[in-house]
């Protein structure tokens, strides 16, 4: 499978012309899985992984054609803001910003480049807002290994037992 991380890390320079604070917090699915809403620094920034779909599957070359989805999870203070909306238009130059540094860029040689697909939020309080965008890539993976050979017995190595 291709790791998220050279995506994450791709996120994590902050572009010349953004108006605002670049994300203060960046994670995969693992962080994101953690946070504490109470003490959270944001804005922040996960990478959580989607569902995987394979296509043409050819079995003796161990080979499959695999699209993968992540969501980009975008977290933003639902601010007081001066004007109806402001904090709307905060959370879009975010994701913008996101889209723009992904939208058609390739992890590494043999992999589509990353397609934006929509968004969703995921919750909307009174101190913080969450969304997550979708992207997608696909990967021709043929790393698989083949099936181990039966099952035979144990093996004692000696290690102590506890």
């Amino acid at each position: 499978m291709i790791s998220l991380t050279p995506v994450l890390e791709h996120l994590q320079t902050k572009p010349a012309a953004f108006p605002h604070a670049w994300f203060r917090e960046f994670g995969l699915a693992a962080e994101y899985a953690q946070i504490d809403p109470d003490r959270l620094p944001l804005p922040a920034l996960w990478l959580v992984r989607a569902a995987d779909k394979s296509d043409e599957l050819d079995v003796e070359a161990r080979a499959a054609n695999i699209t993968l989805g992540f969501d980009a999870v975008i977290a933003i203070e639902n601010i007081r803001a001066q004007r109806a909306g402001e904090t709307d238009d905060v959370l879009l130059a975010y994701r913008d910003a996101v889209r723009t540094l992904l939208q058609g860029w390739e992890i590494e040689p043999g992999v589509t480049p990353i397609k934006f697909k929509g968004g969703k939020v995921l919750e909307y309080s009174a101190y913080d807002i969450y969304w997550a965008d979708r992207y997608e890539f696909s990967a021709l993976i043929t790393n698989y290994l083949p099936d181990p050979g039966a099952y035979g017995s144990l093996n004692y190595t000696g290690a102590p037992t506890l």
